[in-house]
């Protein structure tokens, strides 16, 4: 028996597979399926074994946990697929009008990434709150479900991929890659501020943009997407559900310095920061209209913490 939340998951999960089967019919790419597929059977089995769980009295934590832990990656995944066979592009980037919007906001990215190299110290810091962002997802899905908090955690789930298959839905139809693929800073200033997303991150982004790619392996995907930044969507997601829990002052901290870290590792362009904001708002109040007529769970009931 399934969690309504979980149905909505599912379907969302379902819906995804049949784009990329549509993309891997009518496009020439094709999927290194060796590399990807031990990520569907370890997190099907995880998941398998979350549901079997559900059979035994008193075993609800563990339960809801797992298949949480399974669902998501398998999402990823399938999303990731989607996004890689979207190349070649058939739509022309706007980053010329979103450089425009930098502009009138006063902010250079070469600047700030010469900035940054002065200060190597703080930009290996905020390089390390750069990749901190699934980790934080983990950490929070795992307490979440841990303490069954039910509610929380399906909500969670379902604002994460809502709000990642928007990104997407929004960037293939005005597509962009952000500040790294156009500008150059000094080398040396790229290897003293630690940089994440280089210029030359960005040519293989334009290369892809071009040309595609004939095989997608796993090892050489990429994060594509300028605007709306998805990174700031999952940190307002770690600290918006993080609300009423130990967890929420330590997310909180560590999130603030998630702005300047996308806006300069991530090679973005400033607007992409209150987009991503606006993005993850949207996909949140979806999230809770969604699962708002059935809170409690088809299988035996689990009280859900708020």
């Amino acid at each position: 028996m399934l969690y309504r939340g979980e149905v909505l998951t599912f379907i969302i999960i379902g819906t995804v597979a049949l784009v990329m089967a549509i993309l891997l019919m009518v496009g020439e790419t094709r999927i290194s399926w060796p590399e990807f597929r031990p990520v569907f059977l370890v997190n099907g089995a995880i998941i398998a074994f979350g549901l079997a769980l559900r059979l035994r009295p008193n075993a609800a934590r563990i339960s809801i946990t797992m298949v949480a832990l399974g669902l998501y990656p398998i999402f990823s995944s399938l999303l990731a697929l989607v996004f890689s066979l979207s190349f070649p592009l058939h739509r022309p980037l706007i980053d010329d009008q979103l450089f425009a919007m930098d502009a009138l906001l006063g902010y250079d990215w070469v600047h700030a990434v010469e900035w940054l190299a002065q200060y190597p110290l703080l930009a290996k810091g905020l390089a390390a709150v750069y990749i901190s962002s699934l980790g934080q997802l983990l950490i929070l899905l795992l307490f979440l479900g841990l303490t069954l908090r039910v509610w929380q955690l399906h909500h969670l789930l379902l604002t994460g991929m809502l709000g990642a298959v928007m990104t997407y839905v929004f960037w293939i139809v005005w597509p962009s890659f952000g500040p790294s693929a156009y500008l150059s800073p000094d080398p040396a200033a790229v290897e003293a501020a630690s940089l994440l997303v280089t210029p030359s991150y960005g040519a293989q982004l334009m290369h892809l943009a071009e040309f595609g790619q004939a095989v997608i392996y796993r090892h050489e995907i990429l994060g594509t997407v300028a605007f709306p930044s998805f990174h700031i969507v999952m940190a307002v997601l770690a600290v918006w559900f993080a609300r009423g829990t130990l967890l929420f002052w330590p997310f909180l901290l560590l999130n603030l310095p998630m702005l300047p870290a996308t806006a300069i590792h991530g090679g973005h362009h400033l607007i992409d920061l209150p987009a991503g904001i606006a993005l993850f708002a949207l996909a949140c109040l979806i999230a809770e209209r969604l699962l708002r007529t059935a809170r409690s769970a088809t299988t035996p009931p689990v009280m859900a913490r708020a």
